[in-house]
């Protein structure tokens, strides 16, 4: 029993490190935009349309289900660079910006495939499935939404990521 705690006490003390030096990701809404400059943008933050149309998750990390408004952002950052995750911060979301998504990359966290499309992308967002036909990580949910919705949320995930 002792052990268990010393060991709880220490990962606690890993993880408060970790946040302080911005390694990880905690599902706050403090970076956030105070207002969103597009429907894709709101989907991307809080997983809510502005038309009201429901967008929800399947499967994916069990503590972004457990959050009301969270959306890609829980994970993947307000910046969209990536964060390590809460609570196995051995796990990382992988940067949703235009150059990882759909520039050359090998070594961002994407893999080794090829660049998204637009088609490519609505694959992985809803089926979980990767440019390179591969399935993403379990913790990815694959989210279900209208294609009026899905595609507003990939114009946002091309748009530039501000400074």
């Amino acid at each position: 029993m002792k052990k268990m705690a010393i060991v709880a006490v220490l990962l606690a003390g890993v993880a408060a490190v970790l946040v302080l030096f911005g390694q990880i990701s905690l599902v706050g809404q403090g970076n956030w935009p105070s207002r969103f400059q597009s429907n894709g943008e709101r989907i991307y933050f809080t997983a809510s349309s502005a038309s009201g149309d429901a967008i929800n998750p399947r499967g994916g990390n069990t503590h972004m289900g457990m959050m009301s408004n969270s959306g890609c952002a829980s994970c993947h950052g307000a910046d969209r660079l990536g964060r390590r995750l809460m609570p196995n911060f051995w796990t990382s979301a992988p940067p949703l910006t235009p150059a990882a998504l759909f520039g050359e990359h090998d070594d961002d966290g994407h893999g080794d495939h090829d660049a998204y499309s637009d088609v490519s992308l609505r694959r992985a967002i809803t089926e979980g499935i990767d440019a390179g036909g591969a399935p993403l990580d379990r913790a990815m949910p694959r989210w279900s939404m209208s294609e009026a919705d899905l595609a507003d949320v990939i114009a946002f995930l091309k748009s530039p990521v501000p400074e």
